[in-house]
C-alpha cells in the first residue's frame, strides 16, 4: 500500500553543459487505464515533468491506501478521490492543500457552482470535480412506447407505471447498488434535508422517513420492485427484465452498447414528487487534490490538474464516457454540441444540470451511506420494519460520530 516519498528529480547535463531540471510528480488513480492517452499529451506540452501513474482500486481501496499514505507519510503529490471517501478526514491531516487556492481563478469560475459546492468543506475547496455525474431515469422505451407509456415526471407517476409494467417476467423499477444517491434527492424534493447548512445531521426528518417507506411500499403494497436486487439490477435492465431503473447517466454509452439492438434505452429525469414543484439532483463522481510536496512538485501538480480539467479534455472525456462536464465553457464547444444532437439521450443528462444541487462534504459522508443502504436492506426484507426506528437509530450514530470526531 505504502509507495516510495518523492523527491525532485536529479539535475541531468545538456549538451551544451547547462543543467536541466525534470520535475517528477506520483498521481494515484481510480482508472484503470491510468489516462494514459491524456498523459501522453500533457507530457507532449510538458517536457520538463514527469508523471507517474498507479492504479489504486476503487475509490474505497484509494481511501484505505490515501489514510494509510498519511500516517506514513507516503502519499503522492496528485490524487483521485470519490466524492463520498474520506476528503474532510484527508483535508483535516494538514496535508492536502485546498485547490481553490492553487488553480486559476478562470478556472474555478468556468465549474459548475453545485459541483464546487460538493468538494467544500470548512468553507475551502479541497479538490477540484474531476469526473462527475447525476443519476437518471433509465427506461426501456420499446415497451414503454408498446404499452403507450411516457416516463414519469413525480414519484406517484413512476409507482404507477411500475406497477402497470410489472409482470411475472418483468420489474417494473428498481435502483442500481448505490442507493443512497437516489435516497437524498426524493428526500430533497419532499422539502427535507440529511445535511444542514452547518453540517448537522437530519437524517430521521418526516421527509426522510416518508421517502424510505415510500420505497418500502413499492415492494410490499404495489409489488413492483424486487427485495433487495441492487446489485444486479443494471443487468437485470439491460437484459429486459426491469422496466425502469435509477442509475448513473455517466454509464449510459455502455448500456446502450450492452443492450445493443434489443430494445431502445430512454433516459428522463429523476422524477420530482409533486408535478412542477421542487426538483433537485445530486452529484457523484470524483475529484482531483493535490498533496503538499516541494514548491516545484507542487507547480506541477497545478500544471496537471488543470490540464485534465481544461475546456477541451473536460469535454472530451464527457463524449468519450458519458460523465458529465464540469466546465460551462466545455458544452458550447462545437463538437460537445455536435454530440448533443447526435445522443438525445445523452443530452437529457446535461439538461438535467438546471435541477444540480450540491451539498457540502462531511466526515461522516461515509458513515451515512452504509446506515442508509442498511435501512433500505432492513425495509425490504421486513414488511413491518419501521422506517422512523430505522432512521433515529442512524440519527443517533451519525451525530455522535460527528460529535466525537469535531473534538
Amino acid at each position: 500500500m505504502a509507495v516510495a516519498a518523492l523527491t525532485l528529480t536529479s539535475c541531468a547535463a545538456t549538451p551544451t553543459g547547462e543543467e536541466s531540471k525534470t520535475v517528477s510528480i506520483d498521481f494515484w488513480t481510480t482508472q484503470q487505464g491510468e489516462y494514459k492517452d491524456e498523459l501522453a499529451a500533457f507530457t507532449a506540452l510538458h517536457s520538463d515533468i514527469t508523471v507517474n501513474p498507479s492504479f489504486m482500486g476503487d475509490y474505497d481501496e484509494m481511501q484505505q491506501k490515501v489514510l494509510a499514505g498519511i500516517v506514513g507519510g507516503t502519499v503522492p503529490q496528485v490524487v483521485q478521490l470519490g466524492q463520498r471517501y474520506g476528503i474532510p478526514q484527508v483535508a483535516d491531516s494538514g496535508m492536502l492543500l485546498p485547490i481553490g487556492d492553487i488553480l486559476a481563478s478562470e478556472t474555478v469560475e468556468d465549474i459548475f457552482p453545485a459541483f464546487l459546492e460538493r468538494f467544500t468543506y470548512k468553507e475551502k475547496l479541497w479538490t477540484v470535480p474531476f469526473q462527475s455525474s447525476t443519476p437518471v431515469l433509465y427506461y426501456n422505451k420499446t415497451l414503454f412506447d408498446s404499452k403507450g407509456f411516457v416516463p414519469p415526471e413525480t414519484w406517484d407517476e413512476l409507482v404507477a407505471t411500475a406497477t402497470n409494467l410489472t409482470t411475472p417476467d418483468v420489474w417494473g423499477f428498481n435502483t442500481a447498488a448505490d442507493i443512497p444517491w437516489y435516497f437524498q434527492p426524493m428526500t430533497w424534493n419532499r422539502g427535507g434535508e440529511l445535511l444542514d447548512n452547518d453540517g448537522e445531521v437530519n437524517l430521521d426528518s418526516a421527509e426522510a422517513i416518508e421517502t424510505l417507506t415510500s420505497f418500502q411500499n413499492l415492494v410490499y403494497n404495489s409489488k413492483a420492485m424486487p427485495q433487495n436486487q441492487h446489485a444486479t439490477a443494471k443487468e437485470d435492465f439491460i437484459g429486459g427484465r426491469l422496466a425502469m431503473l435509477f442509475a448513473s447517466g455517466s454509464g449510459l454509452a455502455g448500456t446502450q452498447e450492452q443492450v445493443g439492438d434489443a430494445f431502445e434505452v430512454g433516459v428522463a429525469y429523476i422524477p420530482g414528487i409533486v408535478d412542477g414543484q421542487a426538483r433537485s439532483v445530486p452529484i457523484g463522481g470524483n475529484s482531483l487534490g493535490i498533496f503538499a510536496s516541494s514548491p516545484a512538485q507542487e507547480e506541477a501538480s497545478a500544471e496537471l490538474v488543470e490540464f485534465l480539467t481544461n475546456t477541451e479534455n473536460s469535454a472530451a472525456g464527457s463524449i468519450a464516457s458519458g460523465y458529465i462536464a464540469i466546465r460551462s465553457s466545455s458544452l458550447e464547444l462545437p463538437k460537445f454540441q455536435k454530440h448533443l444532437v447526435e445522443n438525445p439521450e445523452f443530452k437529457v443528462t446535461i439538461d438535467q444540470l438546471e435541477y444540480l444541487r450540491g451539498q457540502g462534504i462531511s466526515p461522516a459522508d461515509s458513515l451515512i451511506w452504509k446506515g442508509i443502504i442498511d435501512a433500505f436492506e432492513s425495509i425490504e426484507t421486513d414488511p413491518e420494519a419501521d422506517a422512523a426506528e430505522l432512521l433515529g437509530a442512524l440519527q443517533v450514530e451519525v451525530s455522535d460520530y460527528l460529535a466525537d470526531y469535531r473534538k
